[in-house]
């Protein structure tokens, strides 16, 4: 992994811990008491000034029912997950049906409409 996919991976374990307690609607105090760590760590974790170790992570995944992956922001193909992605993933999710199947709808047509990587840029 290079330097900058490490600290890409990093900063998305930052900032998809928050996420992801918040969505649960637990507080830091909560999330720690469910692994058994102190808040103070887990608000380390959050801030970037540490990284939980891999067994920590599975259990952090394991108390927010979130999978490793999606924790760690990393796509099908193992890369790290772009910020715009995470935002886009994260924003799904925490949408209801009804919006998961507009966003869904809308994406497909933008692709039909050959908005599609490598292509030229379009005029909407």
């Amino acid at each position: 992994m290079t330097i900058n996919n490490e600290k890409l991976l990093k900063e998305n374990i930052q900032k998809n811990i928050a996420f992801y307690r918040k969505k649960q609607k637990k507080t830091q105090k909560d999330l720690a008491a469910a692994i058994g760590v102190t808040a103070a760590a887990v608000s380390s974790w959050e801030c970037g000034n540490n990284t939980p170790d891999v067994d920590t992570l599975f259990m952090i995944c394991k108390a927010l029912h979130v999978g490793f992956y999606d924790m760690c922001g990393i796509s099908a193909d193992n890369s790290p997950l772009t910020d715009d992605e995470n935002n886009l993933l994260n924003t799904y999710k925490i949408l209801n049906d009804a919006g998961r199947q507009k966003l869904l709808e809308r994406a497909v047509e933008l692709r039909d409409l050959g908005y599609v990587k490598g292509d030229v840029e379009k005029m909407a």
